[in-house]
């Protein structure tokens, strides 16, 4: 039986994205007959009624669990994410050290030192370790202009990086665009590197039609033009440039915009509606995964919001959940971003330029005016999605990142 160890800071029960996609791939790659030992932290955010007892060591559905580092409740602080991340690379790296050289190791950008850790302790134990990109650091950091490119801890840590991705076994991204990214500051081959299509933790056997929606009626929008936003609201998005487009549509008594979720940019924006006086805004906060059915099919069109100049840095996964819905996009991203070339490639949405509000209110006004358009969209939006990148898929495709002989001993010492 192959055996893999999966290193990620965001599992199960957690209630992020990540945590929610990969504890989906890695169940499914057990029930296909890998043996799976994941190493992650403690979950920030627990779904209530979840009933999880959260301890250091659990079995899920024939996965073995190990939690790693110290139990921190809020990580936004920057001393607190500082000691979240430092423990758990360190308990990490203990564990790690146990991993026979059979057993595969395979992490991911959580946190996004993990390639470090590989690196260093594989040359210690041995083993061979693959690594997947969620996003690419200090890369964002820089084009948020919170990190200097020519300072000595972004030329320290690119070095790193350097080294750690030339060491891996395999590589792996979520997004195309990041291939050039990887070769050009890294001199990674375009050969080596593996695309995994990205997927969606919500998904259906059919769309949701928008009049079937108990949401719409409940918060009174089931005759309006309902255009949403779902998810993160965080660094890389521009949560405000969505506010101002409901502003130059506050005219038009047909739309509405629906934001729901949370991340350190949603305050500002909140506060923006307000200062603008918008009467077609309704915020609402994060829900658990067991209500988006709900809230995912709540709309006619859907946002999606990536900064500019992070093509190749970040794939906003939200995209993946709007195409399993079957709903038109409208994403205001880079043009050379994987986002884009999804909707370009499956003709399921509408892009609009970072920043621009007039083009981004100007393509939700198409949709709204253009009802055939927008149906069109979300069924071409739904073919792809079952097409390509369901969960599934996403195990067949991680599979074959994998290495094919198998190994033999345990996963991983109890220590």
């Amino acid at each position: 039986m192959r055996e893999v160890v999966f290193v990620c800071l965001d599992f199960y029960p957690d209630d992020q994205a990540a945590s929610q996609l990969f504890t989906d791939l890695m169940v499914r790659l057990a029930q296909r007959g890998t043996k799976i030992t994941v190493l992650c932290g403690f979950p920030m955010g627990v779904p209530r009624n979840s009933g999880a007892d959260i301890r250091r060591h659990e079995t899920l559905a024939g996965i073995s669990i190990h939690r790693c580092g110290f139990h921190i409740k809020n990580k936004h602080r920057l001393a607190g994410r500082a000691v979240l991340y430092g423990s758990f690379l360190v308990h990490a790296a203990w564990k790690l050290l146990g991993v026979n050289r059979e057993t595969f190791v395979f992490g991911v950008t959580s946190p996004p030192f993990c390639a470090h850790l590989l690196w260093a302790t594989s040359r210690l134990a041995g083993f061979r370790y693959g690594y997947m990109f969620l996003d690419l650091f200090p890369e964002a950091l820089i084009a948020l202009g919170k990190l200097s490119p020519r300072s000595p801890l972004t030329r320290a840590w690119k070095h790193l990086n350097g080294v750690s991705y030339r060491s891996a076994a395999r590589l792996g991204v979520l997004g195309r665009d990041m291939i050039p990214v990887l070769r050009s500051a890294y001199g990674i081959d375009a050969w080596r590197v593996r695309y995994i299509p990205h997927w969606s933790a919500a998904e259906v056997s059919r769309p949701v039609s928008f009049r079937e929606n108990d949401l719409a009626r409940r918060l009174g929008l089931d005759d309006k033009f309902v255009v949403q936003y779902s998810g993160n609201m965080g660094l890389l998005h521009d949560i405000d440039a969505l506010v101002r487009a409901a502003d130059q549509l506050r005219d038009d008594a047909r739309i509405h915009f629906l934001f729901i979720g949370k991340g350190r940019r949603r305050q500002a924006a909140e506060e923006l509606t307000r200062e603008l006086g918008l009467r077609n805004v309704t915020w609402l906060t994060f829900v658990p995964r067991d209500q988006l059915n709900e809230t995912l099919s709540c709309c006619h069109a859907a946002l999606v919001s990536l900064r500019a100049s992070m093509e190749g840095v970040a794939v906003p996964s939200k995209l993946y959940g709007i195409l399993a819905f079957g709903r038109p996009v409208v994403a205001q991203v880079p043009a050379a971003s994987e986002i884009a070339m999804v909707i370009r490639e499956e003709g399921c949405g509408l892009v609009a330029v970072p920043g621009d509000v007039e083009e981004l209110a100007s393509a939700i006004r198409t949709l709204s005016s253009s009802p055939m358009l927008a149906e069109e969209m979300g069924a071409r939006a739904f073919a792809a999605y079952q097409r390509a990148y369901t969960v599934e898929h996403a195990v067949s495709a991680f599979q074959n990142l994998l290495p094919d002989e198998e190994g033999t001993g345990p996963g991983i010492a109890a220590n």
